[in-house]
């Protein structure tokens, strides 16, 4: 199938991402996807098909060989592809083909004014003279512009010499996968050369994202009460500062009321006690003296005044913890105002104005997720593999297209637990990082490598690429704009989104990234392949 057609008088130029072939699509229901009849192809030159990407753009193009005074029509498919996670046709602007002689004569130059419909160029060629050209084909408009170089092309005197120039068709082999253009601008569909990588090793597990310790927390209702109606009232996503208050409790019901009272009426009694026993203490020590006591009797009345003195210390903490209630502060026991205990985002707040809650009620929680953690969990068969010096990790979280990477100076390692989950067999891995543009949020599940300081270098591919096909791993490599061999790979290490490729497919190729499932899918009758007419 992939074969250029040249004069048995001209070599064969061979270009670094051209891929030239014989073309014949030949679909699963014996339609043909391009429309070509047979006896056409009988009667004309030999089809040719080329596919070359140059400056940002894919050039897949279908055109008769070249004879002089014969209209040869150029089926070009423009894609943009800039964009590696989704390719797109090219839906306005102008080509233009030009055949450039290499024993002089002069440029010829045919023009497509615009698209005859998305993607597809139709500048129709007809050559004066015969011999060896260079095809070039530039594209200007607002989408892309750019210039691709096809090469060397053949003009022959007449159809007959064409014709006699084209190598016998071969039969049998093995049959690409059709996904045609049409198909692949509908979807999300890219591609990716198998490029020569240094790729770090690691061990792949899972983990999420939490809060840094001490950088989230939660508010509780002190007393049963009520939401004071036109109070600041905390939504979710509002930034917040330390202290800055968030709502005002106004106790409800006798119980609200007692409950103060009951921690006064406790630190009223712990001090009399204390001056009681300090008191006893003074006397003890007074008739030790005078030999009245015991030693014993003396040290047992100092030690009840130290208990009463703490009794006191902890009524008051008591007091002081029920005006504050969790960073709030007390006004005159008549309300009770919940202020920011950190800075941060509100993450989660359930209250309203003139709501009565329980005592003990979440109310707010506040996070800042400026800087956050990373927990992973290493297997227990990969701890002494992971070892004691972690240099990293990188992880992925769905939804994004991107690969986010723990490592000094932006993240560290924060701690490495000492003990196997008895439920995971797994050992948490805490990477700190920072989190500036807040795209991470505390609670997402991630994909992680936790980086083994181990490095190799060899042929990867995009780690999207890669498909389960019943079990083994496959990619779709490319035998032309509109063709795809399934091959089956063997995977070495993974880092960074690529996986290293030990067999299967060769440095230089060309393999879809995005889409791969579409193209299993279509061959297997669950989608369309989409063919097209010229």
């Amino acid at each position: 199938m992939m074969c250029r057609i040249l004069s048995a008088a001209i070599a064969a130029v061979v270009l670094g991402l051209a891929i030239f072939g014989c073309h014949d699509h030949h679909e699963p229901d014996g339609e043909h996807g391009h429309g070509h009849a047979a006896a056409e192809e009988d009667e004309g030159p030999p089809t040719l098909d080329v596919t070359i990407y140059q400056g940002g753009l894919e050039l897949f193009m279908e055109y008769p060989s070249f004879v002089v005074g014969q209209e040869s029509p150029l089926v070009a498919h423009l894609t943009d592809t800039r964009d590696p996670e989704a390719f797109h046709g090219i839906a306005k602007g102008r080509l233009t083909a030009t055949l450039a002689m290499k024993e002089g004569g002069g440029d010829e130059k045919f023009v497509a004014d615009a698209p005859q419909r998305l993607g597809v160029f139709k500048p129709v060629v007809k050559p004066t003279r015969a011999g060896v050209a260079t095809l070039t084909l530039q594209l200007e408009g607002e989408q892309a512009s750019g210039v691709i170089i096809v090469g060397d092309v053949v003009v022959y005197p007449t159809l007959g010499d064409a014709k006699q120039a084209a190598p016998e068709e071969t039969e049998g082999g093995e049959q690409p996968a059709a996904y045609y253009k049409e198909a692949q601008w509908k979807t999300v569909y890219a591609t990716a050369l198998v490029e020569r990588r240094v790729l770090q090793g690691g061990i792949a597990t899972t983990g999420e994202i939490v809060p840094v310790a001490g950088q989230a927390a939660e508010l509780a209702a002190p007393v049963a009460g009520r939401v004071i109606t036109g109070s600041v009232v905390p939504h979710v996503g509002q930034r917040v500062k330390r202290g800055e208050l968030l709502l005002s409790l106004v106790p409800t019901g006798a119980a609200a009321a007692s409950d103060r009272a009951s921690v006064e009426l406790e630190l009223v009694r712990a001090k009399a006690e204390l001056g009681l026993a300090e008191r006893d203490a003074a006397r003890s020590k007074e008739l030790l003296a005078a030999l009245a006591v015991s030693q014993r009797q003396a040290d047992a009345a100092a030690v009840e005044a130290e208990v009463a003195s703490a009794r006191v210390k902890a009524a008051e903490q008591r007091l002081a913890s029920f005006d504050a209630s969790q960073s709030g502060t007390g006004r005159g026991g008549s309300s009770f105002d919940l202020r920011a205990p950190l800075d941060g985002v509100v993450a989660f707040a359930d209250v309203t104005p003139g709501q009565v809650v329980n005592g003990g009620a979440r109310l707010v929680t506040i996070v800042n997720a400026e800087r956050l953690w990373l927990r992973a969990h290493v297997p227990d068969v990969d701890v002494a593999r992971a070892g004691a010096d972690i240099p990293g990790a990188a992880f992925s979280v769905q939804g994004f297209g991107r690969e986010f990477h723990v490592a000094p100076p932006h993240g560290r390692v924060v701690a490495i637990g000492a003990v196997v989950d008895d439920a995971t067999r797994t050992v948490p891995v805490v990477f700190e990082m920072e989190n500036p543009d807040g795209l991470l949020k505390p609670g997402m599940f991630a994909k992680v490598t936790i980086l083994t300081g181990e490095s190799v270098q060899g042929a990867a591919v995009p780690e999207q690429a890669i498909v389960d096909d019943d079990g083994k791993l496959v990619v779709y490599a490319m035998a032309d704009g509109e063709h795809f061999f399934k091959r089956r790979v063997t995977i070495g290490i993974r880092s960074g989104g690529y996986a290293q490729v030990l067999d299967g497919v060769a440095e230089g190729a060309r393999v879809v990234t995005r889409g791969p499932y579409e193209i299993k899918l279509a061959n297997a009758g669950g989608v369309p392949a989409h063919g097209h007419q010229h």
